[in-house]
């Protein structure tokens, strides 16, 4: 694993980080392995203190074009459309002090998660990207699921594989549907 490929994959897309996030640093993440009882992988360590916090956007987009920035997963979940091979990422988690902090994260989430797995960023509709620190491999979590052991989808083996599977998914845009107005009776709201 070399730490070197996920910066290189980085500098595809145009990176934000919150401005709160410029104190991910050693001494948060000791506390956050304390808080664990566990060791974070290398790699992700590393991820953290330079992207934690960050979200990514397409380096493609411009005025006539949109694109998400999208991982493409092992195996699908339920959220995934039948033709859909990608799931949107929307952004990770650092030690800013907004609500995308980690250790809060860590404290939302303790009781609906095997000890072993974190939440490293989210996904749409509350939905979770989440780290095994046992095996270092990526999981989606469904949060409308209530068992542990089927909420949780394989997206990568390794953080440095998720990382190496994002990629640029053009947004389709919507299309006119032909509906140009709708009229209700009053009589239909009446009891």
């Amino acid at each position: 694993m070399s730490f070197k490929r996920i910066e290189q994959k980085m500098k595809e897309f145009l990176i934000n980080i919150d401005e709160d996030s410029n104190n991910n640093s050693n001494i948060e993440i000791e506390d956050l392995e304390q808080k664990l009882g566990k060791q974070l992988h290398s790699d992700y360590k590393k991820f953290l203190v330079k992207y934690g916090g960050c979200s990514l956007e397409s380096r493609k987009t411009n005025d006539d074009v949109e694109f998400d920035v999208c991982y493409r997963p092992i195996e699908k979940d339920p959220w995934m459309g039948v033709n859909d091979e990608t799931q949107l990422l929307e952004s990770f988690y650092g030690f800013q002090t907004n609500i995308d902090n980690i250790m809060d994260i860590v404290d939302t989430y303790s009781d609906r998660f095997p000890k072993t797995i974190i939440a490293i960023a989210g996904s749409p509709g509350g939905n979770e990207i989440c780290l095994d620190l046992d095996n270092g491999k990526v999981f989606f979590w469904d949060h409308e699921l209530r068992n542990p052991e089927k909420d949780f989808y394989l997206i990568a083996n390794s953080f440095e594989d998720f990382i190496l599977s994002l990629e640029d998914e053009l947004v389709e845009p919507c299309g006119d549907d032909g509906i140009v107005s709708i009229w209700l009776d009053d009589e239909l709201l009446k009891d």
